[in-house]
């Protein structure tokens, strides 16, 4: 005891020596001090205790180095300061940095937190430390859990900031988060999860880049997650069909993104999420547990708001918009609700949704568009608004549904059934076809039917309309038919007429049956009359029938009906039938029964695409009565032609053999023959000389045809080309059987006059004849190019006639002339030509600096080619091929040549020999310009002049010089003018060419004009400007030239009724000129000039007025001219036309409605042409 005394006052005494910022020892059992090497270190054993300031550290064994005041504690160590206590298996302090190292499971408390680890390192002066190795924080009602926690605890503080990292978990009663890092601020209650954060807050997982959580007094107030924010959660229910009594267990994905959230709590509890950036939602409707469909909704905000942890509210704005899928197995439809609005607004409690602000769904082929619109999600009932009650803000939209296929309907309030697709509108509009229905309440009782009350008709798309029809009950079948009743029209609100019950057609712009309204009239030549009323039926998309008839008191009746059947790409055709029933004799429609002609014709049409490149045609008319054309034919041309006739082709290609073979069958029957031949009759022929002949029919049977295309004579082997690669040919072949029916003429001698032959009943004898003949064509043709810049092409054709008779001549005393005489059997003849065709181009740049144009190129393309035919009535290279013989006439001696293929189906054998050369030059000019620095080409004109050279001619072997300029000044006028010229003088004495070259007077030859034609034409337009100044522009006529102006005759005005200005022209004026000289007879030239103008005025908005006129500037007359007059009443429109005098000469006044709905809803007078019959 005394030893140990002397150890502590020792102790002491050493002790006493150092600053009171040392360790120092207050006791300890046994004190042993030693020295090891350099150092003297103190060993301590049994109750040691130490202290520094207010650190205290106690333990059973410890070893001291008091030199660098380091203290190594063991078994059972404890510190204690203040409230906090340390307990551990050991403890290095580090005095002089107020540091202590514990190991073996230290446990260090106070009053606000509880923290163990493996491993501590404490700062005593700083109430802070450094925990690794399976570290547990508790304070605050969280147990946090890490691989290393740093923490401090500040004086004002009640718990400890720390800097959790490696497997952190965050524990309280509520949830957990478990993230890579985790920071915790005590003084602001802020902790920050990085490194992969994730909260699993009940049933919800909750992540993101990183994810800050702020409380207040312990209690989770605010989540926020600036990226990638995403919340999920597990809900659970049961899949089971209708009649199914087994229940499948489902589990679902419920998910919500964005890129950053925002989440607030109440007492620790979930009130609301923000979700804000790209914001969707995902999640699964169930109903009595039972899985209902997946819900995906999207837009820039979506707000959660929950009620007792669950999620009640769900608000999304900024480009809203969803899909709901219905589960098929427990839903009556398997179609998706595809929304859209300003702001979507989800009651989950309720489950119904709000669609607040430009308003869409789309279900099915429906898609109903609104202000506002609510969905009962239990009762699939769609209810619609122009905008939600209460609101002001947002744009008033009625509802409008859309079906495919279907005309839009529009309300102020829609309801629709989702499952049974029906619906209800109020104060409802719908368009269909060019009209529209009103109606004080219009509902769809089925998919093609819909009712309408209060209902009105119109094609007026005013509010109030001009007119309209007006019923108290209307059924529409969609596709089919309106039915109405009763029914009133009523024009500026005053009823003018009502029936009962209307029914008209309602095809959605399609073909629909219905009846034809037919034109009202009276001419002096058929009486009061009525054309067109008839029915048009259309019992598919392939068939069609229309039944028509007209009919005048003095006149007759005629009954046409057209059939059209068609299958796209397979076949189409028609069948005509037509019947007539006109008076004869009478002009009293009341005798038609006994005096009348009656006529029937039927005319079929038939083209028929066939498998594998095949085709079929068929067109064939059949009259009853030869004088059906003659008498009742749409006009004298057709009076004229007298034929009725039938053809039929078949063919059919090989595309990779370049082959293809025709087979047609052709009839050509006269009408009128029988009249021709019958003495008694207005058309009777009076033949001149026996022998002549009338054709009763002509027929082909039949006549096939085979062609083999261009083809190379040495295909391209390999893939290099060489010059005879490029010699192609074609074979051509022809078989064709004709037979002839004909009457023909003798003489009679009681009559002393020429009849046609009859037999003893005084029918005339027909006669038939049947020829036979074959043609087989080809020719061979070399394109090469020489130099690179000629283009050579020579060319071979043969042709080969066979047919079955030949003819010679013999000698006739009787009527002192040659006669020819057939001669059966077997005859053929070759014939042939050669050509050869050279050309080029050549190109020229001149610099021509003028204005905007620098450079003009001129393109030159010369031609110059030579072809040879023989003159096959003489040997060819001594051979004689006998296709002529030579006869001398007994009478004079001459020499005949005779044709042996003459009269033939080969025709006449070639008997001039043709040596001629052709040569042509085509020259185009065009410029360049620098307009704004951008380059452009501008054609100017070209000019083509050409002629030949025949040297087989025994004279004019020069002919004419033909050539033509064509040009379009500035794009604008177009200039188009043609010459011939005539190398041969002309003597007016003989009124003759005469074969001498055409020279002026320095003895140049100068050919004489003999034809020329200029033709050219431009439009004039104004517009305001500054509503006062007209500007004037200048542009090409787009009328064509050739038809307006290449003869006398005008176009009906009919045809060209309604003015063409162009949007924002006040008026335009065409102008069409043309002028033509000939000149064959210089002593008899003759001149035409004609001018055509045609002018459109807009005197207001609704008025138009147009002129249209066409001058004989030779004859200086007003050949004819027109006035039109256009008055646009909205849905009405006004017009008069009128042609005061010359062709087409009449008056035509209309009123009516613009639809062509109602297109007989008209008034209307005519007079002159325009009240022509249309028989």
């Amino acid at each position: 005891m005394k030893l140990n005394l002397k150890i502590i006052i020792n102790f002491i005494a050493i002790f006493s020596f150092c600053y009171s910022e040392r360790l120092k020892l207050k006791k300890a059992d046994v004190l042993e001090s030693k020295r090891i090497g350099f150092e003297t270190v103190k060993i301590l054993k049994g109750n040691i205790e130490f202290q520094k300031g207010n650190v205290e550290l106690k333990c059973q064994n410890s070893t001291y180095k008091e030199k660098k005041d380091i203290a190594y504690l063991y078994d059972n160590v404890k510190m204690d300061k203040e409230d906090i206590n340390l307990s551990c298996d050991s403890i290095t302090f580090y005095s002089k940095e107020n540091k202590l190292e514990s190991t073996g499971d230290p446990i260090i408390q106070d009053t606000e937190y509880r923290l163990t680890a493996s491993k501590l390192i404490y700062f005593t002066d700083l109430d802070s430390g450094i925990a690794i190795g399976s570290v547990e924080l508790l304070q605050n009602n969280q147990k946090i859990k890490a691989d290393r926690i740093e923490y401090i605890k500040k004086s004002r503080s009640n718990a400890v900031s720390y800097l959790a990292i490696g497997n952190v978990e965050i524990i309280d009663s509520l949830r957990t988060a478990i993230c890579g890092l985790a920071s915790y601020n005590a003084l602001n209650g802020k902790t920050v999860l990085d490194q992969k954060p994730k909260i699993i807050d009940e049933e919800r997982i909750i992540n993101g880049d990183q994810i800050n959580l702020n409380y207040d007094k312990n209690v989770l107030k605010r989540i926020f997650i600036p990226k990638n924010a995403n919340i999920s959660s597990v809900s659970k229910g049961y899949n089971q069909a209708k009649d199914d009594s087994l229940k499948t267990v489902l589990k679902f994905d419920d998910r919500m993104s964005s890129k950053s959230l925002n989440g607030f709590f109440i007492n620790g509890n979930l009130d609301s999420l923000k979700l804000v950036g790209m914001a969707s939602t995902t999640y699964h409707i169930f109903e009595d547990s039972l899985f209902k469909g997946k819900n995906i909704t999207s837009g820039d905000t979506i707000t959660m708001k929950f009620v007792k942890k669950d999620l009640n509210d769900i608000i999304v704005s900024g480009g809203s918009q969803g899909e709901y899928a219905p589960n098929p197995k427990t839903n009556d439809s398997e179609h998706p609700l595809i929304y859209s609005a300003d702001k979507i607004d989800y009651f989950l409690k309720t489950e119904t949704t709000k669609l607040i602000g430009n308003a869409n769904a789309q279900h099915e082929n429906t898609d109903l568009k609104a202000g506002f619109i609510k969905v009962n999600w239990p009762t699939k009932i769609l209810t619609a608004f122009p905008r939600q009650i209460n609101d002001s803000t947002s744009q008033f939209i009625k509802p409008t549904i859309i079906e495919k296929g279907k005309d839009p309907m529009v309300g102020s309030e829609m309801t629709y059934n989702l499952d049974t697709k029906k619906g209800k509108i109020n104060y409802g509009k719908t368009k269909a076809d060019d009209g529209f229905y009103k109606g004080k309440e219009i509902r769809n009782e089925s998919n093609e039917t819909i009712y309408i009350k209060n209902s009105i008709f119109t094609t007026c798309d005013l509010d109030t309309p001009h007119f309209h029809f007006e019923s108290d009950k209307m059924k529409i079948i969609r596709d089919d038919v309106v039915i109405a009743r009763p029914i009133t029209l009523k024009i500026a609100e005053i009823p003018i007429f009502g029936i009962p019950l209307a029914i008209f057609p309602h095809q959605g712009g399609r073909r629909h049956s219905g009846w034809i309204m037919p034109a009202y009239g009276e001419s002096k030549s058929r009486g009061q009359y009525i054309d067109g009323l008839g029915y048009y039926w259309a019992p598919n998309d392939y068939w069609d029938s229309k039944f028509t008839l007209s009919f005048g008191d003095r006149q007759g009746a005629v009954f046409n009906v057209k059939n059209q059947y068609r299958l796209r790409y397979k076949y189409n055709g028609s069948l005509h039938v037509r019947n007539q029933q006109f008076l004869s004799g009478s002009k009293d429609i009341i005798s038609l029964k006994e005096n009348r002609n009656s006529n029937f014709m039927v005319r079929w049409n038939h083209s028929q695409k066939l498998r594998n490149n095949q085709t079929l045609n068929a067109n064939t008319t059949y009259s009853s009565n030869g004088s059906y054309n003659r008498d009742y034919g749409l006009n004298l041309a057709q009076r004229m032609d007298q034929k009725a006739t039938s053809n039929v082709t078949y063919s059919k290609r090989w595309t990779k053999s370049k082959n293809s073979i025709s087979i047609n069958l052709y009839s050509n029957q006269d009408l009128l023959v029988e009249k021709k031949v019958d003495s008694s009759s207005n058309y009777y022929v009076n033949p001149t000389h026996s022998g002549s002949q009338l054709n009763i029919s002509n027929r082909t049977l039949p006549k096939i045809s085979f062609r083999r295309g261009q083809s190379s004579l040495f295909p391209i082997v390999g893939s290099t080309e060489r010059w005879y690669n490029n010699i192609k040919w074609n074979y051509g072949f022809n078989y064709t059987k004709k037979d002839r029916k004909y009457y023909q003429s003798t003489y009679s001698d009681s009559l002393d006059s020429y009849n046609w032959k009859k037999d003893e009943s005084g029918n005339p004898i027909d006669t038939l004849f049947q020829d036979t003949g074959w043609i087989h064509t080809s020719s061979l043709n070399a394109p090469i190019k020489l130099f690179k810049h000629i283009n050579l092409n020579p060319s071979i054709n043969v042709k080969s006639n066979w047919v079955n008779r030949s003819f010679q001549k013999t000698w006739n005393d009787s009527i002192n002339s040659f006669q020819n005489i057939e001669k059966a059997g077997f005859k053929a003849r070759t014939t042939g030509s050669v050509s050869i065709n050279a050309n080029t181009k050549l190109y020229g740049l001149f610099a021509i600096p003028f204005g905007p144009i620098k450079v003009i190129r001129h393109v030159a393309s010369p031609s110059i080619g030579f072809s040879w035919t023989p003159d096959f009535s003489k040997p060819l290279f001594g051979y004689d091929f006998g296709y002529f013989e030579t006869y001398q006439n007994p009478s004079n001696s001459n020499i005949v040549k005779h044709d042996k293929f003459a009269g033939t189906m080969a025709g006449s054998t070639p008997n001039n020999e043709q040596k001629s050369i052709n040569f042509s030059i085509n020259n185009i000019f065009q410029a360049k310009s620098l307009v704004k620095e951008e380059q452009k080409k501008i054609d100017l004109f070209s000019l083509r002049v050409g002629s030949s050279y025949n040297f087989a001619a025994d004279s004019y072997k020069l002919s004419n010089l033909r050539s033509s300029l064509r040009s379009k000044i500035f794009g604008k006028l177009n200039i188009d003018l043609s010459t011939t010229h005539d190398f041969y003088s002309y003597d007016e004495q003989s009124g003759t060419r005469i074969e001498k070259f055409q020279k002026n007077n320095l003895g140049i030859i100068s050919p004489r004009l003999t034809n020329a034609r200029l033709s050219t034409g431009f439009r004039l337009n104004g517009k305001f400007r500054n509503d006062s100044e007209d500007i004037l522009s200048i542009s090409a006529d787009s009328t064509g030239l050739e038809n307006d102006l290449s003869g006398p005759g005008l176009e009906n005005p009919v045809n060209k009724f309604k003015n063409s200005i162009k949007s924002g022209n006040i008026w335009t004026t065409n102008i069409s000129l043309s002028y033509s000289y000939t000149a064959y007879n210089p002593l008899n030239t003759n001149k035409t000039f004609w001018i055509n103008t045609s002018s459109n005025i807009n005197l207001s908005k609704n008025w138009k007025v147009a002129y249209r006129a066409r001058f004989d500037m030779v004859k200086r007359d007003l050949v004819s001219h027109n006035i039109s007059v256009n008055r646009d009443l909205h849905c009405w429109e006004l017009s008069l036309n009128w042609t005061p005098g010359g062709i087409g000469q009449g008056v035509y006044f209309r009123l009516n409605v613009k639809s062509p709905t109602l297109k007989d809803l008209k008034l209307e007078k005519k007079g002159g042409v325009y009240s022509s019959s249309p028989f």
